[in-house]
């Protein structure tokens, strides 16, 4: 009995002991691995979406209750796809990316109408608040100097990007010229990089309908996402 105990003792030190080692190799060896900061990321995100529309231009006679559509809020919906991280002949950091994303919306209507006493508030518009898009962005990338930048990096970023609708779209904004596809907007946002081996980040984004509309829509969204190098899941 005392014979195995000495046996079991001294594989259960052998077996930390390789433990221990295999630890350690694997350590000096993902420290020695080179990240680029370039390279194709996949990408994934939660998002957080209001739109405010403008019914002015509206001449169908189909009225809506305002206080049933107008709620005002951010309401969550989500976001994937592709980016590509590289640095320009300049030297500057920049990042493109293509995505698909599943919009649900808050909706602001900037335009109550009422027929008092005969009818309550009303708004001649319904604007989608449930739709998919394609969008493509391009992003400019400033590092921040605030820590050892061999570990961790933190940037800035900017650019324009665009959205592209290809859920349907409802028959009567068709037919009153507010169905329009195309949106342009504005991004900032902030980043963490972790030695390129993963991507935080949040962005806000604020745009329009690319072109002329008769109830313009302007859409606010928050993406807070993640991105894996691809180079790192395969």
């Amino acid at each position: 009995m005392q014979i195995q105990k000495i046996f079991f003792k001294k594989h259960f030190y052998l077996l930390i002991l390789t433990i221990a080692v295999l630890n350690i190799a694997t350590a000096q060896k993902n420290k020695n691995k080179a990240h680029s900061v370039k390279g194709w990321s996949l990408f994934g995100a939660l998002t957080l979406n209001k739109q405010s529309v403008n019914d002015a231009g509206i001449q169908v006679p189909i009225n809506y209750l305002y206080n049933t559509l107008n709620n005002n809020v951010f309401k969550p919906g989500y976001s994937g796809g592709f980016r590509y991280d590289g640095i320009s002949n300049q030297k500057n950091n920049y990042a493109l990316s293509f995505a698909v994303n599943r919009v649900s919306a808050g909706t602001n209507y900037k335009n109550k109408y009422t027929l008092a006493p005969f009818m309550e508030d009303f708004t001649h518009f319904k604007a989608e608040n449930q739709f998919t898009t394609l969008s493509v962005a391009a992003h400019y990338k400033i590092l921040i100097p605030v820590n050892d930048m061999r570990k961790y990096k933190f940037y800035a970023v900017a650019g324009p990007s665009l959205d592209y609708k290809i859920s349907k779209i409802n028959s009567e904004h068709l037919i009153n010229g507010a169905g329009k596809r195309a949106f342009v907007n504005g991004n900032i946002g902030a980043e963490f990089d972790n030695k390129s081996y993963y991507v935080l980040y949040a962005h806000y984004k604020i745009g329009g309908n690319l072109l002329k509309s008769s109830a313009p829509i302007n859409m606010n969204r928050f993406e807070l996402g993640m991105s894996i190098k691809v180079k790192d899941l395969f």
